[in-house]
């Protein structure tokens, strides 16, 4: 594969946008038009510059801010053309209390994007997170359409609209959305008997064959999948197809003009793959991509003959008083929701070491797990070793960043030899290089590590990958592959998310559906005060000792 990096725009010259003398550059008279494309991905209900865990200003981030790089971009002759690549209505508090708390107000996300006036949007894997009942509720609320070629329900008719068309002085745009196949995986109760995500190429290409067929000029795909990174789950086991394909789109599906990718919660400013643009602004409403697409008109038809893209970070721009107006009800929502206390603590927790040392704050999340479910052990990752209880007064808002996702809780039956290759899949995490120095494989994210409560156990990061627990015992006893346990978990990691496939057929002994950070919520209110030694069990440890520095920092 061929990569042509190109240019990342400055702040202040907006990809272009203006001349130095802050006249229009775009043209369209005569037989030439440059077509501007701004697009987002994965904000995850960031609609607003603000860290609801913290109660602080964020000026780094927010739809508000892209509002007003999106303004500053209609001054052109030529109004842009605005998509999303998915994952939208989840992953902040905000999104949580328009899902869960307060269902009768318009989704401040989604105002948000109506504000702004997106063109269209993909689908991400997240919008399914809270179930169809609250994305149909959103795609109702929203006044551009939210767009999968690749979904389909049990009969075999599409779920939701493959593509969009849009107008700009009579060239007709054709922006068309799929969706990752990975739901099939991570919310296949919320899918399972109603809908279907099939393979996103085939999809696309279907897509592509009808827009163009409908007379459209230029092909804009909007795709919530990465580039061509690895599958989370395993693609054999399960056949729902790749995970991220934004490459292939480009290689294998001709006519497209533009993609726009996201899901992998990275940033790519200008690339071309045969022919093909690809451009991936921040997650989280941390940039917006730009890209310029220059038509000229020939035998009585448009067509792109050149195209370009850059990135404009959002830090430095104020945030749009239209996206503030229409998200303030959520907005003083959120705040009422997240700084109401619920119990308290004499003392401070962190989490600041927690992928390395067993802490009491993590041994608190397995605790309630394990106790919810009844299970004998129980697992979880350390979301964010960022997070912390100061002592005194606990609110949602700080006990809700110890698991900021909306997973639900689980018990599985495994056997000991599922319950050991479970923890050396998680011990992958860890990296010992030729060289004898220690650190942590960069490319497994932290969420993709666990740490299991109910046995004991030595991981030595020092022995090769799928070789490193060397001692595992439950109550005193070492574990035998025959053994049998019962284990909580997450409704990701208990249908095989995050590569841990070993699960995906283990029996479900538990299922309630009850979020895991309600349960959380619903432990300290029920305690009123909550310490350490209620919750503190170590029964893990890492060795060498002297690779623990190391392996410290590099898991920050």
């Amino acid at each position: 594969m061929r990569f042509f990096s190109r240019r990342r725009a400055s702040v202040l010259a907006l990809a272009a946008t203006w001349s130095c003398g802050g006249q229009p550059v775009l043209q369209t008279g005569g037989g030439t038009m440059d077509l501007v494309v701004a697009a987002t991905t994965d904000v995850h209900g960031r609609a607003r510059g603000w860290d609801y865990y913290t109660n602080v200003a964020d000026t780094t981030r927010g739809l508000a801010r892209v509002g007003s790089i999106i303004d500053s971009l209609r001054r052109a002759p030529v109004l842009p053309v605005v998509v999303d690549a998915g994952d939208i209505i989840q992953g902040t508090p905000l999104a949580y209390v328009a899902a869960r708390v307060d269902t009768t107000m318009l989704n401040p996300v989604i105002a948000a994007m109506n504000a702004i006036q997106y063109d269209a949007a993909a689908i991400g894997n997240h919008e399914f997170n809270y179930g169809l009942p609250t994305l149909q509720r959103a795609i109702r609320q929203a006044e551009f359409p939210l767009l999968a070629a690749n979904a389909y329900t049990t009969t075999g008719q599409r779920a939701f609209r493959p593509w969009a068309i849009s107008t700009r002085h009579g060239v007709k745009i054709g922006i068309v959305g799929a969706t990752t196949p990975g739901s099939m995986v991570w919310d296949r109760d919320n899918l399972a008997g109603k809908i279907v995500v099939r393979d996103i190429v085939p999809e696309v290409a279907l897509a592509v064959r009808e827009v163009r067929a409908t007379g459209a000029a230029v092909v804009i795909v909007a795709v919530h999948s990465g580039l061509n990174e690895p599958s989370s789950y395993d693609t054999v086991a399960t056949p729902v197809g790749s995970e991220n394909v934004a490459a292939r789109i480009a290689y294998e599906v001709p006519g497209i003009d533009l993609i726009v990718y996201g899901h992998s919660h990275k940033e790519m400013a200008d690339t071309v793959i045969n022919g093909t643009l690809l451009m991936q602004p921040r997650n989280w409403a941390t940039s917006v991509a730009i890209a310029h697409l220059g038509l000229v008109r020939r035998d009585g038809r448009w067509h792109v003959a050149s195209r370009r893209s850059s990135i404009v970070p959002v830090v430095g721009h104020r945030e749009s008083p239209a996206v503030v107006a229409v998200t303030q009800e959520g907005h003083r929502a959120t705040i009422r929701y997240a700084t109401t206390p619920i119990g308290t603590t004499p003392v401070a927790w962190r989490a600041d070491s927690a992928r390395v040392v067993d802490t009491p704050l993590i041994d608190f999340i397995l605790e309630v797990e394990r106790n919810a479910a009844g299970a004998q052990l129980a697992s979880t990752a350390a979301f964010s070793t960022d997070a912390s209880l100061a002592a005194g007064p606990i609110t949602l808002a700080r006990l809700s960043a110890l698991y900021p996702y909306d997973n639900t809780l689980r018990a599985v039956k495994i056997s000991g030899e599922q319950l050991r290759a479970y923890l050396e899949q998680s011990a992958r995490y860890f990296q010992h290089t030729a060289d004898g120095r220690f650190g942590v494989d960069r490319s497994i994210p932290g969420y993709n590590y666990d740490m299991v409560s109910g046995v004991d156990y030595t991981i030595d990061v020092s022995r090769p990958v799928g070789e490193r627990i060397t001692t595992l015992t439950y109550e005193g006893r070492a574990v035998t592959p025959a053994d049998s346990f019962t284990m909580a978990l997450n409704n990701y990691r208990q249908t095989g998310g995050g590569g841990f496939s070993m699960l995906r057929d283990a029996p479900v002994v538990y299922d309630r559906q009850l979020e895991i950070r309600q349960l959380l919520i619903d432990e300290v209110r029920r305690k009123g005060t909550i310490t350490p030694s209620d919750y503190f069990h170590p029964n893990w440890r890492i060795v060498p000792a002297s690779a623990i520095g190391n392996l410290l920092t590099g898991s920050k």
